[in-house]
């Protein structure tokens, strides 16, 4: 079943937790790249000489940048274009000129403007010039090789490898380990985790040591040999030194040996207990043991590693303050637990209060916020999850549908904000779906009922000529009958068969929607739709009186185009009355068309001219022809969420004569469904590239860098867009529960466009994009007037919305400001990653890229055309 955030939160009448609260999730985002920051840049007409420039957007290796003192900014690749922190001309004795174009504006007010913006902006720090843009979670690859601390000994440590990153959450293996040590999920920036060669470099005590309870590696010889081939395959995929490094700065603790304090089992997350300070590695680094495991701590895992921030420990009393329940230990006798009995009878002392770091309170949360959040017990499952108890730094958190409750800090890595799995394509667990809470019948005698308040048993006459808008299959799927019950809540009831029946549920809706009072005997009531991921509602007329129900039933089965008698009070199980197995399907279509065939066709092919010989693929018709064509016709492939297009088997047919019509339209090659793309949420959360199906040519060579600096550096002209690129009504790609009057039609005209399926071979298959052939299609499928590079934001959205595959992604572009060169820079990972945009539009959006820019060198570059 497929789960949308925004319907559940609607659902359950609550909000999420803030996604800034995240820290670790903000952590692996952040490349170290911020808007407002300076930086050194080449002049576009000449490339040895630079000037400053300030950065007003940021998206991954694409930087729109400003020159100071220019009026215009530009999109700027710092993958391929030379750009440098500050200072960095100094160091090297370049030269530092503004261009012309700002010298001839600014005149001597240029050192005031450099001045002004040294002194407010803030330099783009090497390294993340150095890493091209890319995020920490962008440059973890799987194969690098990490160092992992031990989970009771911060001096020992053993070396693993990340099988799998998704969104910077890391699943690990141990090198050499057999299946006594299973595959372990981590956040990248846990503390227990260090770059390889962490451990020689420290040298002395730190050491690797198998973290297993045997110790297979006990031998020198194991040991070298390990890690001499651990060596040798890191070599493939070297780990960055600077990606796993500890954050945090840790301060010397006061904890002894035998000290007492409550600490989170760690065995269950839910319950607190006594604990002792067993033993105090360092200033830094102690050992907090469960008082009822010190004998077998290291194979239970019922132990602490903690510095004096440590979120899940406490002074004594803790859990009495805040109401949580202390489970005492083994040795306690029956009663209620006593703190100053037990450290009697243990002859301990209690860990003072000032030993235990001030941590710092969560703001923003609250109770029933939702996010999502790891099973701290079964690390590979993630869960819908809700905020049950605030208390201090601790977090009660509920995981659905399991129900289990368990504590978390409120800075935990193991908490995620809410569509953060749906970004990184991992898999949700998803509380179990509620059935709708059935209205409370109203009160009345049994014996007494109203007649026009009681309905009874509304049939479904399958036999009956369904209409251009009813799926048969779906509709063979219905019940025989509705009742009998309550009037209105039986044609309510009858209405969201039809509509769960249908191909179009928003479209339906719409139709049936009335504005303004109903009439006399009628009753507006609110009806669902749903639609992918979107739900939509309207208030449609029904009956309220029971002499009224069979008119009622007509009219509706008449504004379905169907058969009258399609369904109502009273159940035809042989011959329907308006004979519609016998008459023209046309004599139900109110003088309309039957969608899905053209005029002049039969049987739902085009009739042929006699003598006209037939066209061949590459002859194009005019264009106001196609547009007339393409307006007469509909695809009926597109369908609600969860349902499935009518299908041969299964399907009741409306009438014998139409099986074989029936038959042959299945067998017509149906054009490829484009669904509207499912709504992304804010979550902070970015899918990593995909570079299996990154385009080659999606990158350019020299030449063409070349070509757009030296195209970008003419002032663009703000042109209106061609005749063949204006825009039809756009359609929102994103749509939340809404009336349906606010929704428009789905079914507006098509335009001449580039027509693409989701089933045609990708860009790098290279039998079938070969240039030329590319070339071939733009030129007979369109024209461009004006060079794509000087494309306006408003030429790009008129160019997207007039495509098949693109047009729902068109408002997305626009609200990015992506203008021509912009546009032709993109790459399949920087769409998927910072435009967050499902993979299958990415590569549909790619595939236009890379036919403009092979359209550009050809028509533009070849001809010196601007």
């Amino acid at each position: 079943m497929e789960f949308d955030w925004n319907n559940y939160l609607e659902d359950t009448k609550s909000v999420a937790v803030p996604e800034e609260l995240f820290s670790h999730v903000e952590a692996s985002l952040n490349n170290g790249i911020k808007q407002g920051m300076l930086l050194e840049v080449c002049h576009k007409t000449n490339p040895d000489m630079y000037w400053i420039a300030e950065i007003t957007m940021v998206c991954g290796h694409l930087l729109r940048i400003k020159f100071i003192g220019a009026e215009t900014d530009f999109w700027c690749d710092i993958s391929k274009t030379k750009v440098h922190p500050l200072g960095w001309c100094g160091k090297c004795d370049e030269l530092v000129e503004p261009p012309d174009d700002i010298n001839a504006r600014c005149g001597n007010g240029i050192i005031e403007l450099m001045k002004r913006a040294l002194l407010v902006g803030q330099s783009v720090a090497a390294d993340a010039l150095a890493n091209k843009g890319l995020s920490p979670i962008d440059r973890i690859k799987q194969g690098m090789k990490v160092e992992m601390q031990n989970i009771i000994d911060p001096y020992r440590y053993w070396i693993a490898t990340v099988c799998e990153n998704a969104g910077g959450r890391l699943l690990l293996r141990y090198d050499g380990a057999d299946e006594e040590l299973p595959q372990c999920w981590m956040f990248f920036c846990n503390p227990r985790l260090s770059s390889f060669g962490y451990v020689t470099n420290k040298g002395s005590p730190w050491q690797f040591k198998y973290p297993g309870k045997v110790n297979k590696f006990s031998c020198k010889n194991k040991l070298s040999a390990q890690l001499r081939q651990s060596a040798e395959e890191a070599i493939s995929e070297p780990t960055p030194a600077d990606l796993f490094q500890p954050s945090q700065t840790l301060e010397a603790h006061s904890f002894s040996t035998g000290m007492k304090l409550e600490a989170l089992c760690p065995g269950d997350f839910a319950r607190v207990r006594p604990a002792t300070v067993l033993k105090i590695f360092n200033n830094l680094h102690f050992l907090v043991v469960i008082d009822d495991h010190h004998d077998d701590y290291e194979e239970t895992k019922m132990a602490w590693l903690c510095d004096n921030m440590h979120p899940y420990i406490y002074p004594i009393g803790w859990a009495q303050r805040n109401k949580l329940e202390l489970k005492p230990p083994k040795v306690w006798k029956e009663g209620t637990f006593d703190w100053e009995e037990y450290l009697t009878m243990t002859a301990s002392v209690p860990a003072p209060d000032y030993c235990f770091g001030n941590k710092e309170l969560p703001k923003g949360i609250e109770v029933n916020m939702k996010l999502e959040a790891v099973n701290p017990l079964k690390h590979e499952e993630i869960h819908v999850a809700s905020v049950e108890a605030v208390v201090e730094h601790m977090l009660c958190v509920q995981l659905l549908p399991i129900g289990e409750k368990y504590w978390y800090s409120a800075d935990s890595d193991l908490l995620f904000p809410v569509g953060w799995c749906d970004s990184n394509g991992y898999e949700l667990h998803i509380p179990d779906p509620q059935p709708p809470p059935a209205p409370p019948p109203e009160p009345r005698a049994p014996d007494h009922r109203p007649p026009d308040e009681w309905c009874d048993r509304i049939f479904f006459n399958y036999k009956c000529y369904a209409g251009p808008s009813i799926s048969r299959n779906k509709l063979s799927q219905l019940p025989k009958a509705v009742g009998p019950g309550p009037l209105l809540l039986v044609l309510k009831e009858v209405l969201n068969k039809i509509i769960s029946a249908s191909y179009k549920p928003a479209k339906l809706l719409k139709d049936w929607e009335t504005e303004g009072p109903p009439e006399e005997g009628m009753r507006l009531e609110m009806l669902r739709a749903k639609l992918k991921s979107s739900t939509y509602h309207a208030y449609v007329p029904i009956a309220t009186t029971s002499d009224r129900v069979s008119s009622f039933c007509r009219e509706v089965c008449v504004k379905l185009q169907a058969c009258p008698t399609l369904f109502g009070p009273v159940e035809y199980q042989e011959q329907c009355p308006n004979h519609c197995q016998q008459v023209e399907k046309s004599t139900f279509h109110n003088g309309t068309e039957r969608r899905g065939r053209p005029k002049g066709s039969v049987n739902g092919k085009r009739k042929k001219k006699k003598g006209a010989p037939e066209k061949r693929e590459k002859e194009q018709p005019p264009i106001q022809e196609v547009e007339n064509i393409r307006d007469r016709e509909s695809v009926e492939s597109e369908h609600s969420a969860g349902s499935t297009p009518p299908s041969e088997s299964g399907t009741r047919p409306n009438s014998p004569d139409s099986v074989t019509d029936y038959k042959r339209s299945t067998r017509r090659k149906r054009e490829a469904k484009n669904n509207f793309p499912k709504m992304e949420m804010k979550t902070r959360g970015a899918k990593l590239p995909n570079f299996a199906l990154q385009m080659k040519e999606a990158h350019w060579d020299k030449k063409d860098v070349e070509t757009i600096y030296g195209n970008s550096c003419a002032n663009k002209k703000q042109n209106d867009s061609d005749t063949e690129n204006e825009t039809n009504e756009s359609s929102c790609n994103s749509r939340d529960a809404k009336n349906i009057s606010d929704v428009s039609d789905s079914e507006e005209p098509e335009l001449k466009k580039l027509k693409f399926h989701t089933d045609d071979p990708l860009p790098t298959d290279n039998k079938m994009f070969e240039k030329d052939t590319a070339l071939t299609l733009m030129k007979g499928k369109m024209k461009m007037s004006r060079n794509p590079l000087n494309w306006s934001i408003d030429d790009v959205y008129n160019y997207l919305i007039n495509t098949e595959d693109c047009k729902l992604i068109a408002d997305k572009m626009k609200q990015e400001e992506i203008d021509g060169e912009a546009f032709v820079m993109l790459d399949l990972p920087t769409i998927t990653d910072f435009l967050h945009m499902k993979k299958e539009y990415a590569i549909q959006l790619c595939k236009h890229i890379t036919m403009i820019k092979w359209y550009c060198i050809d028509h533009f570059e070849e001809n010196g055309d601007t």
